[in-house]
């Protein structure tokens, strides 16, 4: 037997931080001794997409981590991603390592990387890159902070074909 649970913090995505799953977490309960079994997360892959694309629209500075996460997200490698910037791979494996600061144009750069190509993957992702642009200025934070992300998924009619969606939870509902 399945239950849905109504807020389940979600830690395995490789983030330093946990993500907020509202209503969509499920609890797999045995049904002779009524004791949790575990606990599933439908489409991983597209909840990972969602998580972020929702982080690459806060207007604050990637942590090492966050950046390694985008990328995996992408799945590509750490050259791969250097040479899509446009840079040198050592400097890129300092970023994600916490050795070297990323400013604020290769930040915005590496944002509109991850909007384009999760905008073509995810068709249900209509994020304008535009809106990655108007970030600015990118306000620094300090390493232990993280941002609150919450997430809802959205299941779609039987006769699509196309996965569940993910979407972030509105700032008015995430309080």
């Amino acid at each position: 037997m399945f239950r849905t649970l109504p807020s389940y913090e979600e830690d395995g995505l490789g983030l330093p931080y946990a993500v907020t799953l509202i209503d969509a977490a499920e609890e797999e309960i045995d049904e002779t001794t009524g004791e949790v079994i575990g606990v599933s997360v439908p489409d991983m892959e597209g909840l990972a997409a969602a998580v972020a694309m929702a982080r690459v629209l806060i207007p604050t500075g990637l942590l090492p981590l966050e950046i390694r996460f985008l990328r995996d997200v992408l799945d590509l490698s750490s050259g791969d991603m250097a040479k899509i910037l446009m840079m040198n791979p050592a400097t890129y494996s300092r970023w994600e390592n916490g050795k070297q600061e990323v400013g604020q144009w290769a930040d915005k750069q590496l944002r509109m990387v991850v909007v384009t190509t999760l905008r073509d993957r995810f068709l249900h992702f209509s994020v304008d890159p535009k809106t990655v642009t108007s970030l600015s200025p990118l306000k620094p934070r300090a390493s232990q902070t993280a941002p609150r992300i919450r997430m809802v998924r959205r299941v779609l009619p039987a006769e699509v074909t196309q996965l569940d969606e993910w979407d972030t939870v509105p700032q008015a509902m995430a309080a």
